[in-house]
């Protein structure tokens, strides 16, 4: 492990890289919030991409800011968690997250094969399925040579990509005929119903700014790296969603038309032939850019799970030259592999209520080792990684300020946990029963790992949090 260490250590990603990186596994374009407005209506969803950061976006990216500032630990997020609640709990956060960045990973490739459609209209379904299967294995094979190659990738491709959003941005304004907010809400269903279904979408597009938390000893130096990536990374986030969107409804007609790949159609009746080509080559671009980030960040997740005993040890093995998790790789593109079978819509539902309370874990992380802090007590495991940048960054706001500006977060959560369950049709059964399949993955899991972990170590030095922890 040490010299895999040293690896990695001479292959970081620089700062620059990072704001890149962590643009590219949030947003990396608007490709994919098409359906949000056709679910929702284009003044619903115009509202719900302009006030959502404020309300989620912003306080989960300065709670993953602070944290990772102080802490700056190879795990990132399900480190925190565990610091601040236990094995238990941590594990839990982990195994959350990392499933929903398996379900948001097939819904990059599925949309990878949509927008392949405008060159290929003839694809066909097995057709369709093999691209997104020859995408996740690219990306993942490109994972194998380290974060430094990801990194310059995901800077080229994102400039490649701001192009055609700039075409289209520009000549819808110049073709403004429309009124963007109405309809407001979708007339056919209730307001509950339209705001639910555009919210969940949203979720999934503000969401992601813990994904690479994990990689932090991968960067230089990461305290000062990470706040830095995230608050450039957050305008550039909100301005890519909202000003092509808007644009898009100004100049056309037809919101009830938007779905996959619709910024293709848009590009067409704006720009013609020309921008619409190179519309459907960004979709391309940026599902293959966002796809082999968020690679990056969900591949060491098992591996520091792995090093912490709550994981099958064959996980924690890194290539030596590059230090990167491949057996970790491997098996997440297996698990894409399967999931690409689902439809864009049924990974993007399944990733918000997951992802949404693996968010209140990570807030909840915060508010307890800033107390913990505030005591002068140093949260178990971190060791000297705590507060190694000297002045780490720090959330200008008290407890209770922190408590205030989460409390949307929480809200926010209540709201789709319940919506997701007892939809306007009444108690959803089957989703009740998917759903407690997902979260009893997570303590079945632990137990059969912990179980494994004995079996391998009778006299019990599983590594606790100190040990494990104080890289």
């Amino acid at each position: 492990m040490q010299a895999a260490a040293a690896g990695r250590a001479i292959r970081r990603a620089t700062t620059f890289q990072l704001v890149f990186l962590t643009y590219s596994v949030v947003c990396s374009g608007a490709y994919g919030l098409e359906q949000m407005v056709s679910a929702a209506g284009p003044g619903l969803a115009l509202t719900l991409l302009l006030v959502l950061p404020v309300l989620w976006g912003i306080p989960i990216s300065l709670a993953c800011a602070e944290l990772s500032s102080h802490y700056p630990v190879e795990g990132g997020y399900y480190r925190w968690v565990r610091a601040a609640f236990g094995d238990f709990i941590g594990y839990q956060a982990g195994w959350l997250v990392w499933l929903a960045n398996l379900m948001t990973n097939a819904a990059f490739a599925v949309l990878f094969a949509s927008y392949l459609r405008y060159f290929i209209p003839d694809l066909g379904t097995t057709g369709h399925y093999l691209v997104a299967l020859m995408l996740i294995w690219g990306t993942t094979l490109l994972n194998c040579f380290g974060i430094r190659l990801v990194g310059t990738t995901a800077v080229v491709l994102t400039c490649l990509i701001f192009l055609p959003f700039l075409g289209l941005t520009a000549g819808g304004f110049l073709q403004w005929t429309h009124a963007p907010f109405v309809p407001f809400a979708h007339p056919d269903k209730t307001l509950a119903a339209a705001f639910t279904e555009g919210l969940l979408i949203a979720l999934w597009l503000y969401g992601g700014y813990e994904k690479l938390t994990p990689n932090a000893e991968e960067v230089e130096n990461p305290s000062r790296a990470f706040p830095i990536a995230l608050a450039i990374a957050m305008p550039m986030v909100i301005g890519s969603y909202l000003l092509p969107t808007f644009a898009g409804l100004v100049a056309c007609d037809g919101w009830r038309d938007w779905g996959e790949a619709h910024f293709t159609v848009l590009a067409g009746q704006v720009g013609g032939a020309p921008l619409a080509a190179a519309m459907s080559i960004g979709g391309l671009l940026s599902n293959t850019c966002i796809l082999m980030v968020t690679i990056l960040g969900q591949s060491r997740l098992p591996m520091v799970l792995a090093q912490d005993r709550l994981f099958p040890r064959l996980f924690a093995r890194v290539d030596l030259k590059f230090g990167t998790p491949t057996p970790s790789l491997v098996a997440g593109a297996l698990a894409l592999s399967l999931l690409a079978f689902l439809p864009f819509a049924a990974l993007a539902g399944l990733f918000s209520l997951v992802q949404v309370l693996a968010y209140v874990l990570i807030c909840a992380a915060l508010l307890r080792l800033r107390r913990q802090r505030a005591r002068g007590q140093a949260p178990a495991g971190f060791g000297s990684a705590a507060g190694a940048a000297g002045r780490p960054f720090r959330v200008p706001l008290g407890l209770p300020g922190m408590v205030a500006i989460l409390l949307p977060v929480f809200a926010l959560t209540t709201f789709v946990v319940v919506r997701q369950l007892w939809p306007d049709e009444g108690l959803d059964l089957k989703a009740i029963a998917t759903d407690l399949l997902v979260f009893a993955s997570g303590p079945l899991t632990y137990v059969l790992f912990r179980w494994h972990a004995r079996r391998g170590d009778p006299e019990g030095n599983l590594g606790g949090r100190e040990s494990s922890l104080g890289v």
